[in-house]
């Protein structure tokens, strides 16, 4: 029987690798001396009958335990493997279409067994890197890799796959077998790393494993990419080499960029996805690796391997991968280039005359500032002759002699302006200088600056880089690449420093941070930050690879600051008898009335909640009560009680606050200060105007402005209209059922919140606030800004000023207006149309309120409905929102409708505190669960659960599967989870599956259920519960679930 299918079989080899049914001959050596009398007992075996034993072989093995593996010796007296006899064939007998002699014929074409022997050892890599690091940020996706060593379990695959940051991730088979993998290798400047998994893990999967051939990467030679290109789990790309000596290309600033390598290049149009895929020939073994493409054309750019076979025999032999380096990045350039800038005859003669085949040299392109090659003298354009006795005109040969001669000194031979130099250079080991640890604390993340983002701007390698300017390091205003040069005046060259420095100064202490961008190193910035301790821990996380996993150490906090001081914005504590400031004079009365009324409002947010996108807000605020501190503010600046609150006063003293009542559905909130802590500070109450805003008013616009100080203009109202805030997905706080007036003032954008008094009394007529929405532009969101009447602000503002806790009844609805003419063709018969007509004489438009959206869980839904038109209410008409203040007290009210075409007339109870604060959080899987606030019942017909996605961070295990806010988690495996409490016990009984995975069913916002699972990881990503608890220092307690 033929060890090869027939015919007839080979249309099924394809769908299913197991029924192969090749059976490897018995190996018999290739002899170049045969003698006549071995003639008849010896089989000669052509190239490609030596070709397609080979392939049979890597298919199915050994048949029988007496015949040697092909990496044996061929016999007794043989020196040569069948590894090496292979290489002998000439490449012509490596077709794509197949081998056939005259004995024997092979339906199925060589790339057929090549690529289904390939797709064994190809594995789609699925990966996050937890936090942002170096020049990546924090991310979930997917990519590809193959297995190398099949008994060790080493995965290749890319340095940008592989994470320079914390790496989570599995590698799944072809036959969807899933492991887990961690990184063992990065390299630190070369686009390629080594996973782990655990061969005894992978049960059922024939794993097979590619062999690395970096000399068989030429021009011309024909390729297969294999692996998951655009996230398609599998794709086989084809292609032939173009070029092998392309210098690597340039992916911009802020980005991963491999250098002081060749890459090889090809046509073969792979896109996203396939990053590790390996690059086979026609043997199948892998002479390079995919890297990276052009977006708009077909060539791709492929890793040579010859530095990642040196890297991986050493691992294999259990050594350290050493890597050397001067700090210089080079170029290949050819010789008509290097002769324009001062290569001389001669050496291009003898350079030639080494190597005939040679087209150019390599060229320094960049010289770090205060490198081994910058202290030797190197500079950029020098152009590289030798290094020691060796001529070097290729990257190979250049990675060779540095890796091998870590802390030697080499003279190095260079020509610049037609003249050699020597130069006595040290060669530094690159790990040194490859950051393996960073620091989380307060929302941001920082670590040391590293070789790829030095050499890309060419700045030393020294400073602490700000990978993630968030939270209490605010720092984007600088531009991407923030690099801290002092913390409260002490420098901080390295990350060391830095802790040092920071783990000393007191929780909510105050503190300069010297700072400056990679993109534009003439410009320092400075910024006063308050240290945060109190809702987050202060961790160094340190990188062990034999582990895998970022070993966490947390950093205790020292004392916190005393409680009975004041803080001015230098950072100075002030005792409360220095605490009076005086405010400015102005030469105008009506502004100096409003000035001593006037703050600013500072609010700090740990965590994302409710939807809300910043982490750190600042705004005008009003005193309205100076006895009792009390300051109205539009909830843009405050939107919810979670956070640091502070007010600052004449822009010279800060002091702590706290939220004291925060409208359910309109722009403001009430916070409250200390008034003692002011000392003599003299600030006034506002005398709030009892007028209605009207078009034409003449008005005064007061607000702070970031470092401008308060700017007062001219306004003039051009429109009062209902208000009309588009919803926002996620749902977050609008303010709905209230007019709003526009202001015909030129950049009244730049005035994110003010305050409006009247230009002839002075007194306050309105605040000027804003409201964060939807996306627009490509901003991650866009701001509303428009003017609310003060009388708004009266009944919660009386309430308060008696000590009394305002208890707000509204109606759970939103309305949107409807003209006259549209209500008469939805039914609205001639008597009514007469009533409002005379109710609205004095109107500028007669307009009648018609309810769009019912609150899911108010009082009066099942009473009112969606396209309700509004008449009365208690026997009066109302034809506009002003008609509804009057309910604040009341229990319930009676209202005729329109519905259906018919008036009706419906009793319906109000909501009391219904727009109640978010007062509990769990943190979960890298997402933030709690109750969903309003705007969401205000946006769902009803509420699958109460227990709310509000957000999932980026790289996290939510944000892996999917768990985007809008998501209600109805069950954790099948565990009902109606609330926070029962999720809270779901999660403590929860067992995941074998592989660590569990899943969770959720119900979106559009009442879709579905199933995701996740892989947890309480590493990176614990559970967490915040609760609102006003015995603590900071008002909310933290409880760590995980054991």
């Amino acid at each position: 029987m033929s060890a090869f299918p027939s015919s007839d079989q080979a249309s099924s080899v394809a769908e299913s690798s197991s029924e192969l049914e090749f059976n490897p001959p018995t190996p018999v050596p290739l002899r170049r001396n045969r003698s006549p009398e071995n003639t008849a007992n010896d089989v000669e075996l052509s190239p490609k009958r030596l070709l397609r034993a080979h392939f049979r072989h890597k298919l199915n093995g050994p048949r029988a335990e007496s015949h040697r593996p092909l990496d044996a010796g061929a016999d007794a007296g043989s020196d040569k493997t069948w590894a090496e006899r292979l290489l002998q064939v000439p490449i012509n007998f490596y077709t794509s279409d197949g081998f056939s002699d005259s004995d024997e014929h092979m339906p199925m074409s060589a790339w057929q067994i090549v690529s289904e022997l390939a797709t064994r050892a190809v594995v789609t890599v699925r990966f996050c890197q937890a936090v942002p690091f170096d020049t990546t940020g924090a991310v979930a996706t997917e990519a590809s890799g193959f297995v190398v060593d099949k008994v060790r379990g080493i995965i290749l695959t890319n340095r940008h796959v592989a994470c320079a940051g914390p790496f989570v991730g599995e590698a799944v088979f072809e036959n969807r077998e899933q492991v887990s993998v961690h990184t063992i290798y990065r390299d630190p400047i070369h686009d390629f790393g080594f996973l782990k998994y655990s061969p005894e893990d992978v049960k059922y999967h024939d794993v097979h494993e590619i062999e690395l051939d970096p000399s068989m990467a030429r021009v011309g030679t024909e390729i297969r990419i294999i692996g998951n290109d655009s996230g398609e789990e599998l794709s086989i790309l084809a292609g032939h080499i173009s070029k092998v000596d392309r210098n690597v290309p340039d992916f911009g600033p802020m980005a991963y960029n491999d250098f002081n390598t060749f890459y090889l290049q090809a046509a073969s149009s792979s896109s996203g996805g396939s990053s590790g895929s390996p690059v086979i020939d026609i043997r199948g073994n892998a002479i390079g690796m995919q890297t990276a493409g052009r977006n708009q054309s077909a060539t791709d750019f492929f890793m040579p391997l010859d530095r990642v076979k040196r890297a991986l025999q050493l691992i294999q032999e259990g050594k350290t991968v050493e890597r050397g380096d001067i700090q210089v990045q080079f170029l290949f350039k050819p010789f008509d280039y290097t002769r324009r800038i001062g290569l001389s005859a001669a050496t291009e003669a003898k350079i030639r005359a080494y190597k005939k085949s040679e087209v150019g040299m390599l060229v320094a392109e960049t010289v770090l500032p205060d490198g081994p090659g910058y202290r030797a003298g190197m500079i950029a354009g020098d152009i590289l002759v030798s290094i020691g006795d060796q001529i070097v005109t290729g990257f190979v040969q250049f990675n060779e002699i540095l890796d091998g001669s870590i802390g030697k000194t080499l003279p190095v031979v260079v020509e610049r302006d037609g003249q050699e130099i020597e130069l006595q250079v040290s060669v530094e080991d690159l790990d040194r200088i490859t950051p393996d640890k960073y620091l989380s604390f307060g929302g941001a993340v920082v670590h040391d600056i590293s070789y790829q983002l030095a050499r890309y701007y060419c700045v030393p390698i020294c400073g602490v880089f700000v990978s993630q300017p968030y939270g209490m390091l605010p720092l984007e205003d600088a531009g991407e690449g923030v690099l801290i040069r002092s913390v409260d005046g002490h420098l901080t060259p390295t990350l060391d420093d830095f802790i040092r420095v920071v783990c000393q100064l007191p929780d909510r202490a105050r503190f300069p941070v010297v700072y400056y961008s990679l993109n534009d190193i003439n410009e320092v910035y400075v910024y006063v930050a308050e240290n945060e301790r109190h809702w987050t821990d202060m961790d160094l996380f340190t990188r062990n690879d034999h582990t895998g996993i970022w070993d966490r150490y947390t950093i205790e906090p020292p004392p916190s600051m005393p409680s009975d001081v004041g803080a001015t914005n230098a950072g100075d504590q002030l005792s409360i008898s220095e605490n009076t400031v005086q405010f400015t004079v102005s030469s105008k009365p009506a502004v100096q009335r409003i000035i001593p009324s006037l703050v600013q409002v500072h609010f700090y947010i740990p965590w994302m909640i409710n939807a809300f996108p910043v982490s750190r807000r600042t705004g005008t605020g009003l005193i309205v009560d100076a006895e009792r501190g009390l300051v109205a503010v539009s909830r843009s600046i405050v939107p919810f009680e979670l956070g640091d609150l502070s007010i600052t006063v004449a822009e010279s003293l800060t002091v702590p606050a706290r939220v004291a009542y925060l409208h359910p559905t309109l722009n403001f909130a009430i916070v409250q200060y200390d008034s003692w802590r002011l000392g003599n500070t003299p600030v006034k109450s506002a005398r709030l105007s009892g007028k209605r805003v009207t078009d034409g008013d003449q008005l005064l616009l007061h607000a702070y402005v970031d470092k401008k100080g308060l700017c007062s203009v001219k306004a003039l109202v051009s429109l009062v209209e209902p208000m009309s805030i588009p919803k926002h997905t996620p749902p977050r706080f609008r303010s709905i059922n209230a007019d709003w007036f526009k202001l015909d003032t030129r950049d009244v954008q730049k005035y994110n919140t003010g305050v409006l008094t009247d230009s002839s009394d002075g007194e306050v007529c309105g605040l000027w606030v804003s409201y964060i929405g939807d996306a627009s532009d490509g901003e991650d969101s866009s701001e509303y800004f428009y003017g609310m009447d003060a009388r708004l602000l009266l009944p919660v503002v009386e309430k308060l000023r008696s000590d009394a806790a305002p208890e707000i009844c509204i109606l759970g609805v939103e309305f949107t207006t409807l003209s006259l003419i549209e209500a008469r063709h939805l039914g609205l018969d001639q008597t009514w149309v007469s009533r409002i007509r005379e109710h609205t004489r004095a109107m500028r438009h007669r307009q009648l309120l018609m309810i769009s959206r019912v609150a899911c869980d108010s009082m009066c839904s099942g009473t009112l409905e969606p396209l309700d038109i509004v008449l009365e209410m208690n026997g009066s008409v109302v034809t506009q929102n002003e008609d509804f203040y009057g309910i604040y007290g009341m229990g319930s009210v009676k209202l005729t409708i329109l519905r259906n075409m018919k008036v009706i007339s419906v009793d319906v109870k109000t909501d009391q505190d219904f727009g109640t604060d978010t007062q509990r959080i769990v943190q979960w899987a890298g997402a933030i669960m709690h109750e969903p606030h309003l705007a969401v019942r205000q946006q769902c017909r009803k509420m699958p659960s109460k227990v709310y996605v509000s957000y999932s961070a980026y790289g996290s295990p939510a944000y892996a599967a999917d768990l985007a806010p809008t998501s209600f988690i109805t069950h954790v495996g099948e565990v009902a989870t109606p609330d926070l409490d029962s999720f809270i016990i779901a999660l403590r009984d929860l067992s995941a599956s074998e592989d660590g995975f569990t899943y969770v069913r959720i119900v979106g916002i559009d009442m879709i259920p579905e199933v995701i699972s996740l892989k947890l990881n309480s590493h990176y990503w614990p559970t967490i519960e915040i609760v609102r608890d006003r015995t603590v220092e900071c008002g909310w307690d933290r409880i760590h679930h995980d054991s």
